[in-house]
């Protein structure tokens, strides 16, 4: 079983509880990313926030590497209806040649270099994708740190926070990360090769639709509005579709994250059964960092109605 592109198809991959794991699966490279998405949101975000772009010097050539793996132009033509518009443009270069302002040598006729600063060079090429990408590089200890990000949207985390942090540090919320899994990650990452794409899925039951979910407040706040009769309209399940491949030249890996949020109620039974269930088995820590106590019951009852009365069904 591969991964999908929805919240119904990526809950079966996704962890029911139990000891962590990586859980990745293998990915073709046609079903790597997200197909024909709607990337009005992503525009957005990066133009609300400019500094979800980071690049640090050490990650310079991986970006470069990154841009030309994702041709900006092609994808921004196909998935933004009469969109095709040069990202790298500024508002007076309208009639320039793409291509020509694309090219590092292009010079402008006031003299300026066509060449953008790296960080609009990341943001171009996430603009034109629905994946979230960060860049990781090894330091001279062989330890991958997050070296650049284009982040329109996080799942409960700051770039600012994880820039420069290595792999443990950087998962240090999760409970039981250090001893459960820190060293089977630090071996993928060492040993992962060009060419194979893997891939895996994570979940989280929140109480907004938002892509970028920052919650504010306490947990007991957030999810007071939620009961078991309302859950299927209050509840969401976001999961992330994540990807890890090593790219060839610069050697870095390439860490995508594709974001897909549903309500409950747009949820088949069996899933919605599932993410019950799953919440269920999540242990103490994670339990608590998942904010599980404070809708578990709603989701639990929710779910059983569900299972009794198929034409919930949205």
């Amino acid at each position: 079983m591969s991964l999908g592109f929805s919240v119904e198809a990526l809950i079966p991959r996704a962890r029911g509880g139990g000891p962590l794991r990586m859980g990745l699966v293998r990915v073709p490279e046609a079903a790597w990313l997200t197909p024909e998405a709607d990337l009005t949101a992503r525009a957005a975000a990066f133009a609300a926030v400019p500094d979800c772009v980071q690049v640090l010097p050490e990650a310079e050539a991986a970006v470069e590497e990154v841009a030309a793996m994702l041709p900006y132009q092609t994808r921004a033509q196909s998935r933004h209806p009469g969109g095709s518009r040069d990202p790298f443009a500024s508002p007076s270069d309208d009639r320039a040649e793409p291509q020509r302002a694309m090219d590092p040598g292009f010079r402008r006729d006031d003299g300026l270099e066509g060449k953008r600063p790296i960080t609009d060079v990341l943001r171009a090429a996430a603009m034109c994708v629905w994946e979230d990408l960060c860049i990781l590089t090894p330091d001279a200890s062989g330890q991958y740190r997050l070296t650049a990000a284009a982040l329109a949207f996080p799942t409960d985390w700051h770039l600012a926070e994880k820039l420069r942090q290595a792999l443990t540090p950087i998962h240090a919320p999760i409970h039981g990360y250090a001893e459960q899994l820190a060293a089977g990650v630090d071996h993928f990452f060492a040993t992962l090769q060009p060419g194979p794409i893997f891939g895996r899925t994570n979940w989280f039951v929140v109480a907004s639709d938002a892509w970028r979910y920052l919650p504010q407040g306490d947990a007991q706040t957030r999810f007071a509005h939620v009961t078991a009769d309302n859950a299927g309209a209050t509840l969401f399940v976001r999961c992330e579709r994540q990807t890890l491949r090593r790219l060839p030249q610069s050697g870095a890996v390439l860490f995508t994250i594709g974001i897909h949020v549903e309500p409950l109620d747009r949820l088949s039974s069996a899933a919605v059964a599932c993410v019950a269930q799953s919440v269920g088995a999540i242990g103490t820590g994670e339990h608590e960092r998942r904010a599980a106590p404070f809708y578990a019951e709603a989701l639990t009852r929710y779910a059983e109605r569900r299972n009794r009365t198929p034409e919930l069904i949205a």
